[in-house]
């Protein structure tokens, strides 16, 4: 990785446009596919802040408007296919148990999800198509979304170019934080199923005795 590293330091020092172009694309790319690490690509681009190679403000700006791109992309593809496609199992990274986790958070928050999806490893990308699905105001949701990435982006790029003392340092954090934000999720979800089930079973009860 140190090489990487090495070469990218290279690369960011002669062509940092490129650079920045780099960052945008791997931000869309990350809201895409999933499985690709995006926020370790913006803590690369952190660490290169801290040493001088790129402008916090543009790393910023690259990897906000990636992020936003991608987001907006996976929105309007389900605003137009709607929720059966998804169901199909032909995205393999999107699982109908997902899709309905996160619709009965769209219930309980509403556009708050919208608000704090950047904050939510995991589901990002899952809350953009559960968007699109519901079919909510694109302008609002391009504000939201572009509103939580610029905060979470902030956060990360600051922490990796002026706290931590290298950007796998912060990058471990930021695991820890996925995982316990991916728990309370589940926790959640599982808290919502239940309660559903049991109202569904007090009302079938109080039906059977009206009878």
């Amino acid at each position: 990785m140190e090489d990487l590293l090495n070469q990218f330091v290279l690369f960011a020092r002669e062509n940092p446009n490129l650079a920045y172009f780099f960052l945008f694309i791997s931000a869309i790319v990350e809201n895409l596919f999933p499985p690709v690490p995006g926020d370790t690509v913006t803590l690369i681009g952190a660490y290169f802040v801290g040493r001088g190679h790129l402008s916090f403000a543009g790393v910023l700006i690259s990897t906000t408007l990636g992020s936003v791109v991608g987001f907006m992309a996976l929105f309007a593809l389900a605003y137009k296919l709607e929720k059966t496609f998804f169901e199909t199992g032909k995205i393999k990274w999107i699982q109908k148990s997902q899709l309905d986790r996160v619709e009965s958070l769209f219930q309980r928050y509403g556009y708050g999800l919208i608000a704090a999806n950047r904050f939510l490893s995991g589901v990002r990308s899952v809350i953009s198509i559960s968007a699109g699905i519901a079919k909510l105001n694109f302008l609002l949701v391009t504000l939201l979304a572009t509103l939580s990435a610029i905060l979470w982006n902030g956060v990360i790029i600051y922490a990796g170019a002026f706290i931590g003392e290298s950007w796998e340092e912060i990058q471990h954090y930021i695991n820890i934080y996925n995982k316990i934000i991916i728990s309370l999720l589940v926790l959640a979800g599982v808290i919502a199923l239940i309660t559903y089930w049991l109202k569904r079973n007090k009302k079938s009860s109080t039906g059977v005795k009206g009878e």
